[in-house]
This record gives C-alpha cells, structure tokens and sequence, in this order.
C-alpha cells in the first residue's frame, strides 16, 4: 500500500488529465501566449522577444487561469460541504411519512 502511495507522489507531475483545472489552464495559456506572441510580432516584427513575450505570456495566463480555477473548486467544495451539513442537521419526522421530510 506505501509502495503504490510513493509511486503516485512521485509521478504526480505526469497525470495531467487526472489534475483538477490542469487541461483548461494549459489550454488557455496555450491560447493566450500564441495570440500575444503573435500579436507583439506582428507590431514589431521581433521574433527573439516575440517569443520570449509569449512564453511569458503562456506562463502567466496557465497559472493564473489554473488558480482561478482552484479558488473556484474549492469555493463550490466549501458550499456543498455546508449544504450537507445543513441536510443532516434537519430533524426528520419517520413516524408514517416516509418519504416526507418535515421539521420540528
């Protein structure tokens, strides 16, 4: 059981399809960086800092996309953490009303 648990820390990094917001945020700095990228060569025809503008730009966008995402999933985690709690708070009548849920 430790041996499969070390593995799977170990290789975290490579299971990207299995990382929560990982996809979206590849694909929006992927976006984002080409259409910078492109955007600052064809205003000054650069290619060395058009490049190095959109790598920039690729890694800013994928992180903060990815963060975004994050604070998303775990606000949304957060509020059906409530919800339940919230559900399994609530006294229910089982006399005869099955199926009923009512409140005292």
């Amino acid at each position: 059981l430790m041996d499969e648990f070390e593995e799977r820390k170990k290789k975290w990094y490579l299971d990207v399809r299995n990382t929560p917001c990982a996809r979206g945020a590849l694909m929006a700095g992927i976006l984002g960086g080409g259409a910078i990228g492109i955007l600052y060569f064809a205003k000054t025809k650069i290619v060395r800092r058009s490049c190095d503008i959109a790598v920039a730009s690729f890694v800013i966008s994928s992180l903060t996309s990815w963060q975004v995402c994050r604070y998303q999933k775990a606000k949304q985690r957060a509020e059906i953490k409530r919800a339940v709690k919230i559900l399994n708070s609530v006294p229910q009548v089982q006399d005869g009303n099955r199926g009923k849920i009512e409140t005292i």
